[in-house]
C-alpha cells in the first residue's frame, strides 16, 4: 500500500512538470518566433510577408557611344512578388503595394521617355554641331522591415551639366507611397522649412566652401523660402526623413544635389 501511494505521488509529480514544461515550450514559441523570424511571425498572424516583396529590376536599357553624344541608359522598375499572399486570400496591403508600384513605375517611365525622346530630337537636329551627354541610373536606397526607398538619377550635360533626382519611398506596413504629411501633419510644409534653414546656416556657419542661397541681400529673390507640396524625400535605413534638392535648385552648381536629414525618427 506504502509503495502504491509513493508511486502515484511520484507520478503525480511528474505530470506536473510535463504539464508546466509544456507550457513554457508554448510560451517560449510565441515569445520568441515573432521577435526572432519576420516570416513565422507573419505565418502565425495569416499576413504577407512584405520583407522581401519589392524588387528593383532594369527594363529598358539605352546606349549611345560617340564622339559628341553620349548616352548610358538604365530604367528602373520596381517589381512585386505575387506569390505573396495570405491564406484568406491577397492581403489589402498586397493589393495596395501593388497598386504603388504600378504608380512608380508609370512615373519612371514617362520621365525617362521623355529624356530619351529629348536626346534623340537633339541629336537628330544638330547631328556633329553639338555635345550632349545623358545619364539614368538607379540606387535603392532603403530596404528594411518598414521601409523601401528608391533613388532615380537624372544627368543631361550640354556644355554644362544639370542633375537631378527622384525619390520613391514605400511603407511595408500598408503598402502605400510615404507622404511628408504622414509624419509632419497639415502643416508640414512650414515645420520641415524651418529644420532645412536652420541646417543651411549651421553648416554654412561651419564650413566656408559651402554656401546655400539663404539669407542673400544682394539677390533676395534667390532665397530659399519654403519646400515645395511635392517636395522630394526619402526615408534612410535609421528611419529619418531626408529632403532632397536637385542641382542649382537651392545653392550654386557646385554644390551639386543637396540632401537634408531631418531630426525626428519616423516609427
Amino acid at each position: 500500500v506504502k509503495r502504491a501511494q509513493k508511486e502515484k505521488k511520484r507520478m503525480r509529480r511528474m505530470k506536473m512538470w510535463k504539464n508546466v514544461g509544456s507550457m513554457a515550450a508554448v510560451l517560449a514559441i510565441v515569445l520568441i518566433l515573432p521577435n526572432t523570424s519576420q516570416k513565422v511571425a507573419a505565418a502565425m498572424q495569416q499576413i504577407p510577408v512584405l520583407g522581401d516583396f519589392f524588387k528593383v529590376v532594369t527594363v529598358r536599357e539605352y546606349q549611345v557611344d560617340g564622339e559628341r553624344n553620349m548616352a548610358d541608359v538604365k530604367v528602373p522598375e520596381v517589381s512585386v512578388d505575387d506569390g505573396i499572399t495570405s491564406e484568406e486570400g491577397e492581403d489589402a496591403s498586397v493589393g495596395q503595394a501593388k497598386e504603388t508600384a504600378e504608380a512608380i513605375n508609370f512615373d519612371i517611365q514617362q520621365v525617362t521617355n521623355q529624356l530619351i525622346e529629348e536626346f534623340e530630337s537633339t541629336m537628330e537636329e544638330y547631328g556633329d554641331e553639338g555635345y550632349q551627354d545623358l545619364f539614368i541610373n538607379s540606387n535603392v536606397l532603403t530596404d528594411n522591415d518598414r521601409w523601401f526607398a528608391l533613388e532615380l538619377i537624372l544627368y543631361q550635360g550640354a556644355g554644362s551639366g544639370y542633375e537631378r533626382h527622384r525619390h520613391y519611398t514605400i511603407d511595408k506596413t500598408t503598402g502605400k507611397r510615404a507622404a511628408l504629411s504622414d509624419f509632419y501633419g497639415e502643416d508640414y510644409i512650414a515645420t520641415i522649412s524651418e529644420q532645412v534653414k536652420t541646417q543651411m546656416r549651421e553648416q554654412m556657419a561651419a564650413d566656408e566652401n559651402i554656401h546655400y542661397w539663404v539669407d542673400e541681400k544682394d539677390v533676395p529673390e534667390w532665397n530659399f523660402q519654403a519646400i515645395k507640396e511635392d517636395q522630394d524625400f526619402y526615408i534612410n535605413p535609421d528611419g529619418h526623413v531626408v529632403i532632397c534638392f536637385d542641382e542649382y535648385e537651392v545653392a550654386p552648381g557646385y554644390m551639386g544635389c543637396v540632401e537634408f536629414e531631418l531630426a525626428e525618427t519616423i516609427e
